[in-house]
């Protein structure tokens, strides 16, 4: 029963517009497969703005990662893990930016976004950060941030 799918309206162009923006970045995922991880980090999302201010996370530019968020990445057939500890990614005892986690990995310059995936609980399914950074593209959240702070953009 719970791997049953519920039909849900959505206007016409909003699909067009997510399959369009899904092929321009070479995701080649169906609609379909983003929508759910879409409203998953939207209500993620609404969870942390409960929380305020007090929200502990790492803010990866548009995507906020909560505490507790597992990263991991393949380099040759190995899977490495990383985890978001209070505002920290940390890999090995070490804090690291994805951009320096992909270094330490592979010893080479790598496109953190396509090689990170994510996975914000234990429940959840693992995600391209890509994917997560195309969902959250329109409506970034940035805990404890005024709305006018937020148009400034964070970088690694």
């Amino acid at each position: 029963m719970l791997n049953e799918t519920i039909p849900v309206q959505l206007p016409t162009q909003v699909y067009l517009d997510l399959a369009f923006h899904l092929r321009k970045h070479g995701d080649l995922r169906n609609p379909d497969e983003i929508l759910p991880l879409a409203l998953r980090q939207w209500m993620a999302g609404r969870s942390a703005r409960q929380v305020g201010a007090g929200a502990r996370g790492y803010q990866w530019q548009d995507v906020f990662l909560p505490e507790g968020t597992e990263l991991r990445m393949r380099y040759h057939s190995v899977w490495y893990y990383a985890q978001v500890v209070r505002d920290r990614i940390m890999y090995e005892g070490q804090t690291v930016s994805p951009r320096e986690w992909g270094l330490l990995v592979t010893g080479g310059v790598r496109n953190a976004w396509r090689d990170i995936w994510i996975r914000r609980t234990v429940n959840d399914l693992w995600s391209r950060a890509s994917a997560w950074r195309a969902a959250n593209a329109r409506f970034p959240f940035r805990p404890g941030l005024e709305r006018r702070q937020q148009v400034r953009r964070c970088t690694d």
